[in-house]
C-alpha cells in the first residue's frame, strides 16, 4: 500500500456509531490474532492518525543512532519508520502493519553497498571492468525489482492477513529488461557523440546529442511506468485474493505529455523567482561564503521549477493507478488534487528551508497524510467481512528490496 502522513485526530465515531481505536505506536507490538471487528459496509476512507511530533521523535532517534553506528542502525531505522506509518494507517476500523526483519534488511544493504563499492573501485582502477559491473547491474535490475516487491508485500499485513507478491522473475525480465538496456544503449551513444566533438562540432551533431535523450525519455518513460505498475499490481495478493490493474496505456502517455507542459510552465516560475531574489543573490556573492550560497541558490531555483511537475505527476499517477486497481469485491477511488498537493510541497519546502531541515519529518507526514486520506475503499459486496481471505506464508529475502532502495528504485505507491 502507500507510505503515510500527519497530524490527524482520531474521529469520535464512524458511520456505524463505533468508536475507532487510537493509533498504535511504532514500538508497540501488535496482537498476534486478527482483531474482531464489527461488519462494515459502504465506502471506507483511508485514515492516518499519526502526528508530526510523534514522527519527529522517531526520526531524530533514527538519525542519531544511524550516525553513531556508522550506518548499521539504518536497517532498524527503516523498520521503525515503516512500522510507524503502517500502524497509523487504517481503513474500515483496522490498521496495517509492517513486519520486516531489520537483520534481513541489513544483509540486503550490505550487498547493495558491496555492489557500489565494487563499481567505484573498478572505475578508479580499470574503467572497462567498471563498465562490465554496470552492465551486470543493468541485467539484474528486473530480478532486484521482483525480489523487492515480494519482500515488502510479504511483510505487510492488514487485519492479520498477509499481502503477497507472486510475480515471477521471468515476468519481470519480459516486461522490464528492455528499459535499462534502452537507457544504457542511449547513454553509450550520447557518450560516443560527445567524445567525438571537435573544437567546432556541427549543429547536427549537437542537436542529436541533445534531442536524442529527450526523445528516448519522453517515449520510453511513460511505457516503462505503465508496465512497472502493471507488473506490481497485477501480481499482488491480499491473502488469496488477487489485485487487478486495468489502466489504459494511453493515459500514462497523456499524463507525461501534460507534465512536459507543466515543466515549461515551471520555467516561468523559475524566472519569477530569479527576478525576485536577484538582489539578494548578488549580495551573497560578496560574502566569503558566496560559493555556498551559489550552490544553494541553484538547487532551490531548480526545485522551484520542478515543484509544478512533481505535484502534477505525483497526484495524477496516484489517481490513475488506484482508480484502475481492483480486488475481489472491492475497488479503490483516489481523488488527489494537484493544487492542494502543490501547496503542500511549496509550504513544506519553505518550512524545511527556514528550519534548516528540522521540519523534514513533519513535511513527510503532512504530505503522505493528504495522499492517503484521498483514497477510499469501496466494497462491491454487502460488507468487508465477505471478502477476507486466509493467511498464507511467503518466504522472501530482503536483498532485492534494499538494493532497490539504495539505487533509487521507487517501489512504493
Amino acid at each position: 500500500m502507500a507510505d503515510t502522513a500527519i497530524e490527524a485526530g482520531v474521529p469520535l465515531r464512524n458511520e456505524q456509531g463505533i468508536r475507532p481505536r487510537a493509533h498504535v505506536p511504532a514500538n508497540k507490538p501488535l496482537p498476534t490474532s486478527p482483531p474482531v471487528l464489527q461488519p462494515t459496509s459502504g465506502p471506507q476512507q483511508f485514515e492516518f492518525t499519526g502526528t508530526g511530533g510523534e514522527y519527529f521523535r522517531i526520526w531524530t532517534v533514527n538519525v542519531l543512532l544511524t550516525i553513531a553506528t556508522l550506518g548499521i542502525y539504518s536497517a532498524w531505522a527503516k523498520a521503525r519508520r515503516l512500522q510507524y506509518f503502517y500502524r497509523n494507517t487504517r481503513v474500515a476500523g483496522a490498521i496495517f502493519d509492517y513486519r520486516g526483519n531489520p537483520k534481513a534488511i541489513l544483509k540486503g544493504r550490505i550487498l547493495a553497498l558491496g555492489l557500489l563499492a565494487s563499481y567505484k573501485l573498478t572505475f578508479d582502477l580499470y574503467k572497462p571492468a567498471a563498465l562490465g559491473i554496470a552492465l551486470i547491474l543493468i541485467v539484474i535490475t528486473p530480478w532486484l525489482l521482483s525480489r523487492a516487491f515480494r519482500f515488502k508485500m510479504a511483510n505487510s499485513t492488514y487485519r492479520g492477513v498477509r499481502f503477497h507478491f507472486r510475480g515471477t522473475v521471468a515476468q519481470a525480465y519480459k516486461m522490464l529488461i528492455i528499459f535499462p538496456v534502452l537507457f544504457a544503449v542511449t547513454g553509450l551513444l550520447i557518450w560516443s557523440l560527445v567524445t567525438s566533438f571537435s573544437n567546432r562540432p556541427g549543429l547536427g551533431l549537437i542537436l542529436t546529442a541533445v534531442i536524442l535523450p529527450l526523445v528516448v525519455i519522453f517515449s520510453a518513460v511513460p511505457l516503462a511506468h505503465y508496465l512497472f505498475k502493471r507488473y506490481q499490481h497485477d501480481n499482488a495478493y491480499f491473502g488469496q485474493m488477487p489485485f487487478f490493474f486495468d489502466a489504459p496505456k494511453r493515459e500514462f502517455f497523456k499524463t507525461y505529455g501534460k507534465a512536459v507542459g507543466y515543466m515549461i510552465l515551471g520555467s516561468f516560475a523559475v524566472g519569477v523567482f530569479a527576478a525576485a531574489t536577484g538582489k539578494f543573490y548578488a549580495a551573497t556573492q560578496q560574502s566569503s561564503f558566496g560559493w555556498l550560497f551559489e550552490i544553494l541558490y541553484g538547487l532551490l531555483t531548480a526545485y522551484v521549477g520542478y515543484l509544478f511537475v512533481m505535484a502534477y505527476l505525483e497526484g495524477t499517477i496516484q489517481n490513475l493507478v488506484w482508480n484502475h486497481t481492483t480486488i475481489a469485491g472491492m475497488r479503490f477511488e483516489s481523488e488527489v488534487q494537484t493544487r492542494k498537493l502543490l501547496a503542500i510541497h511549496a509550504s513544506n519546502l519553505a518550512l524545511i528551508t527556514l528550519t534548516l531541515g528540522l521540519y523534514k519529518p513533519f513535511a513527510a507526514v503532512r504530505r503522505m497524510k493528504y495522499r492517503i486520506e484521498s483514497v477510499t475503499l469501496i466494497p462491491l459486496a454487502d460488507d468487508l467481512e465477505s471478502v477476507l481471505a486466509d493467511h498464507a506464508d511467503d518466504n522472501a529475502g530482503a536483498i532485492g528490496q534494499e538494493a532497490g532502495d539504495l539505487f533509487d528504485i521507487d517501489i512504493a505507491l
